[in-house]
């Protein structure tokens, strides 16, 4: 049996939620999810400097 998943892009940029991004901030939001059941399947940086992260969970 093939298992399904579905996706999620998180795009990295200077602000989270209206506040200046830091580590601490992208590490909280990031655990967040993984308590939801995401995980991070690949992360790809774009030629504007700025970072993709792809997660995915079961479905």
């Amino acid at each position: 049996m093939t298992t399904r998943y579905e996706y999620k892009v998180i795009k990295s940029s200077t602000k989270w939620f209206g506040m200046a991004a830091d580590r601490r901030a992208t590490e909280a939001y990031l655990n967040h999810l993984a308590q939801e059941g995401w995980e991070l399947d690949q992360a790809t940086i774009n030629w504007s400097g700025s970072t993709d992260l792809i997660l995915r969970r079961s479905r």
